[in-house]
């Protein structure tokens, strides 16, 4: 039986292979884990000759293999398997602007804080700030006697500020806006 079609590709077939693949050629992207204060980093590298083992028989047959250790981003301990850094960190990871700031994710405030389109502005030292909403309404901010004029605070006066409040105090921390002196916090 013949038809006047084209045969049909296998798609398959179509994407070129390489069926000699080594490992070498793979890529081994650097998990990241936390354990008792470490930020700890995994590190492969490729070490000639063949891969150490309790027998005396060579099990990997190759000229290199790959190994694996896991270094500490702050302290810069290294250590061959997570599960050795048993002791604190000797150097503890700064709080967040968040911690710092006493803010918690869970407050309805602090989340539209951060989610809100909010620009702030720095216009000269000291401690007012303009915060313009997603409205366009532009509201003034003083950092130092935690006072903004959004209808919000005037009224309500929440604990740790409104949203404004709140968005400023976290730029100044994460250096996006200076502190009022001037100066970028780092």
């Amino acid at each position: 039986m013949s038809t006047n079609r084209p045969l049909q590709s296998d798609p398959h077939r179509d994407q070129p292979t390489n069926e000699y693949t080594s490992d070498r050629d793979r890529s081994y992207p650097g998990d990241i884990a936390r354990l008792n204060g470490h930020e700890l980093v995994a590190t492969d590298e490729w070490l000639p000759g063949a891969e150490p083992t309790p027998y005396e028989l060579n099990l990997t047959g190759g000229y290199e293999y790959r190994t694996r250790y896991w270094r500490c981003r702050k302290c810069g301990q290294e250590r061959n398997r997570r599960n050795e850094f048993s002791t604190p960190c000797e150097e503890p990871q700064p709080p967040t602007a968040l911690e710092a700031g006493g803010y918690s994710i869970d407050d309805p405030r602090t989340r539209r804080a951060l989610n809100e389109k909010l620009d702030v502005r720095f216009a000269t030292v000291g401690p007012i700030y303009e915060v313009e909403s997603e409205s366009g309404a532009t509201y003034e901010v003083d950092i130092e006697a935690t006072t903004c004029t959004c209808p919000d605070f005037e009224q309500r006066q929440p604990d740790n500020g409104c949203k404004h409040l709140r968005r400023v105090d976290l730029e100044i921390r994460t250096g996006l806006v200076p502190a009022t002196d001037g100066t970028f916090s780092r």
